[in-house]
């Protein structure tokens, strides 16, 4: 059957969305709607294509499971998919929290037949907390690094103040360089990074931060001997 993509000419994917709000934290947190996000990603499409990803999401995670026997993993799929019914009410939930947009149509050129098509608002979505997944900034963290520090450097008691600086001036530096990539370059950054997952996509930034921390150790050098003697 032929069809022919019919988009709104107005509309235009940002690249970058930083995700502060609390409501809007809880829909990115929600498992419900990630095999959705994951769909989108790809670019627009239609609630059967979002269907057929989520299925096959769910494929992926049943194997993860460690559930390889085809007849299992065909009733983890069937007791996990989700009906078009509900996809459909997933998606207006999603369009409600601003995180997906109605961007056209699909028509069939032989039927009157037409299918609505989404889009993610932006090519990719962070939420604030990215930063504590990468650092980490708890006090029952940092006592835990404190004591590694000692059996690493046989340092006998190390300055939890100097760790907490140190882990400071890593956090003040991904903030940096996420900021001038996400709102100064953020067309760029999207070019170069869209063929990789999302956990790629962290490891790039993390690695980013360490270099940017490292390109100005001049700032810590006493800081980094205090951990070590």
């Amino acid at each position: 059957m032929k069809t022919q993509d019919v988009i709104d000419e107005n509309f235009k994917q940002i690249p970058v969305m930083l995700i502060k709000d609390e409501d809007k934290l809880q829909v990115m947190g929600n498992p419900i709607y990630y095999p959705i996000f994951m769909s989108l990603r790809d670019g627009y499409k239609t609630v059967k294509e979002i269907g057929e990803d989520y299925v096959k999401f769910i494929e992926k995670e049943a194997k993860k499971q460690g559930i390889l026997d085809d007849k299992k993993i065909e009733e983890y799929v069937e007791k996990k998919r989700r009906s078009d019914k509900s996809l459909y009410r997933y998606i207006q939930q999603l369009i409600d929290a601003e995180f997906v947009v109605l961007v056209g149509k699909r028509v069939a050129m032989d039927k009157p037949m037409t299918e609505k098509l989404f889009a993610r608002t932006a090519k990719f979505i962070f939420v604030e907390s990215f930063y504590e997944k990468i650092f980490c900034t708890k006090p029952n963290c940092l006592e835990s690094i404190i004591q590694l520090l000692g059996l690493l450097y046989d340092v006998p008691d190390p300055e939890l103040a100097n760790l907490e600086q140190f882990t400071n001036s890593m956090m003040d530096s991904s903030k940096r360089i996420t900021s001038k990539l996400f709102n100064e370059k953020s067309e760029e950054f999207v070019q170069i990074v869209e063929k990789l997952s999302l956990a790629e996509i962290t490891a790039v930034l993390q690695t980013l931060s360490l270099i940017d921390l490292v390109s100005t150790s001049e700032n810590y050098t006493k800081l980094i001997k205090s951990l070590k003697n």
